[in-house]
């Protein structure tokens, strides 16, 4: 029996695989601020709400979507890694002597401050 090509299995696999392009996360971000009563206190929303966004993404005329269009649990898996990268940043923030800025971020030099930040944007063992 034939082995499929490496380079032709590869494609398959990058080809489920959701690909997100800053205009895709922008109509992400502003459809779940539309419904964030639908997400409570926390932003934990339900799957019809995911639902819905992916159906705003997928339907936006002047979007050229990379890959599969997206789908509910796409766009849940999206907003939870969101969420983890916002809490990451707000945790660096609030620890006293470190700079952040909206514009240029932390503004990280030399590999010091390289090790500090990399404790904060790896999770916890």
């Amino acid at each position: 029996m034939a082995q499929p090509e490496v380079a032709q299995f590869t494609q398959q696999i990058d080809a489920s695989k959701a690909h997100w392009q800053e205009a895709e996360v922008d109509v992400l971000l502003h459809h779940l601020i539309e419904n964030q009563a639908a997400g409570g206190d926390g932003g934990n929303f339900q799957l019809s709400t995911y639902n819905s966004a992916a159906a705003a993404i997928n339907s936006n005329g002047t979007i050229t979507t990379m890959g599969p269009p997206k789908t509910g649990k796409m766009v849940k898996t999206k907003w939870t890694s969101l969420k983890k990268i916002f809490h990451q940043i707000e945790t660096y923030c609030n620890t006293s002597g470190f700079h952040w800025d909206n514009v240029q971020g932390a503004g990280i030099d030399g590999p010091a401050a390289t090790t500090i930040w990399n404790t904060y944007i790896h999770p916890k063992s």
